[in-house]
């Protein structure tokens, strides 16, 4: 009797040992009777309009019914697979392409399986959707020159190499493409050697030039580089417009703003200002020390002690997203009269007036009427303003005529 129960003992020990060690095993493993096991080789970054491709691994010891993929909880169309050769062991086919407007985001899938008891698994795999890089190599020759007159020809080659396949290659100036330098057909479209010709006219004359090669592939990803050089000659005028009668007020005026965007001629209420404020290229504003002041959204004592939060709140001056450095010189009266002033048909005589009137200033104070301002833009268009009339009060106003450079 005492063998048989130290025989029973015996066996039950062994058989706690066995489930101890299989318990191990299976926790080593996870549920090896079911699983979805996504590798870790699957992909943490993606790019829109590229296709995200991998297998995963799935096996359900009773049997699959079905596999599918979700995200935000809802089945992916034409992602789900009820029919398996081996009904127990799957591969599953990952595959997604991410769009334009996901990109920036990350994805959360959920691969799903359902086995024939009624049971699912969920594995959930995330990727970010980031900008794809642009791989392009650009070799310009070694040897081009810094200095060329007008009507001199450039005529050189530019090599294009690109990982993904070219869909075209243009040269931009003055940000528009050169009309006949575009080509859009390669017999090798991932390597191209680039014919650049061009006659430099006499709008390129007097000042610095820049090429800009820039390439574009077939998923619209795109790259350039630059080229520039100093064109020897006489300089092209360029139109100009005037506009006349032009009111901008006071930081106290109520019924106008004192803000301006001179290329287009509006002025802008301080709420207004702030909402367009990439625009604004002046304001104005009158103190009882330094009178009737012209200056840039930059200059910080407008920003501190005219249109600051205690006087405007939200719509102060330092918050605005973009504060143009506007450069303001006051222009000598003996360079220019009111009649020169009148008499101006181009831009000629205003970029001679702006630069001989240095130095540039984010403010100009004591403005008075009779005045000439110049100004040049932070996109570098030139004007020049003549004060008219002056209305000396915080509530008051100034009046002026002015020409910009089209």
């Amino acid at each position: 009797m005492m063998k048989n129960i130290r025989y029973v003992i015996a066996w039950a020990l062994a058989l706690c040992v066995m489930a101890a060690c299989d318990t191990e095993l299976i926790e080593e493993i996870g549920n090896s009777e079911f699983y979805v096991d996504v590798p870790p080789t699957a992909p943490e970054t993606a790019f829109p309009n590229k296709q995200i491709n991998f297998p995963i691994e799935v096996y359900a010891n009773a049997g699959l019914e079905k596999v599918e993929l979700k995200t935000d909880f809802q089945t992916i169309t034409g992602s789900e697979v009820t029919s398996f050769e081996n009904p127990k062991s799957f591969q599953y086919q990952f595959s997604y392409t991410p769009t334009n407007a996901e990109l920036g985001s990350t994805l959360e899938f959920s691969v799903v399986a359902h086995d024939k008891r009624g049971f699912t698994y969920n594995a959930i795999y995330s990727v970010e959707i980031v900008l794809e890089p642009v791989n392009m190599e650009f070799v310009l020759p070694e040897v081009l020159p810094d200095t060329l007159e007008v009507g001199d020809t450039l005529d050189f080659e530019v090599q294009i190499a690109s990982e993904d396949e070219l869909d075209k290659i243009e040269t931009l100036l003055y940000d528009s493409p050169i009309e006949g330098l575009t080509v859009t057909s390669f017999e090798n479209p991932f390597s191209y050697t680039y014919h650049f010709e061009y006659v430099l006219v006499s709008e390129d004359g007097g000042k610095d030039v820049t090429f800009s090669f820039k390439a574009t592939d077939d998923e619209l990803k795109s790259d350039a580089v630059d080229y520039t050089l100093y064109v020897i000659g006489e300089r092209v005028p360029l139109p100009i417009d005037t506009h006349v009668d032009v009111v901008m007020g006071m930081q106290s005026n109520s019924d106008v703003g004192p803000f301006i965007d001179l290329s287009e001629n509006i002025v802008y209420s301080v709420p207004d200002a702030k909402a367009n404020s990439a625009y604004v290229d002046m304001g104005t504003f009158r103190s009882g020390s330094s009178g009737i002041n012209i200056f840039a959204p930059i200059y910080s004592n407008a920003a501190q002690f005219i249109y600051n939060t205690t006087n405007w709140g939200d719509d102060w001056l330092g918050s605005w997203t973009v504060r143009n450095n506007t450069e303001i010189r006051r222009v000598a009266a003996e360079f220019m009269t009111a009649d020169d002033f009148y008499a101006i048909e181009d831009d000629k005589l205003i970029l001679e007036a702006f630069e001989a009137s240095e130095p540039s200033a984010e403010n100009i104070t004591k403005t008075e009427e009779g005045e000439i301002i110049a100004i040049k833009t932070v996109n570098e268009e030139y004007a020049l303003i003549l004060v008219k009339t002056i209305v000396a009060s915080s509530s008051g106003s100034i009046t002026f005529d002015y020409k910009v450079q089209q």
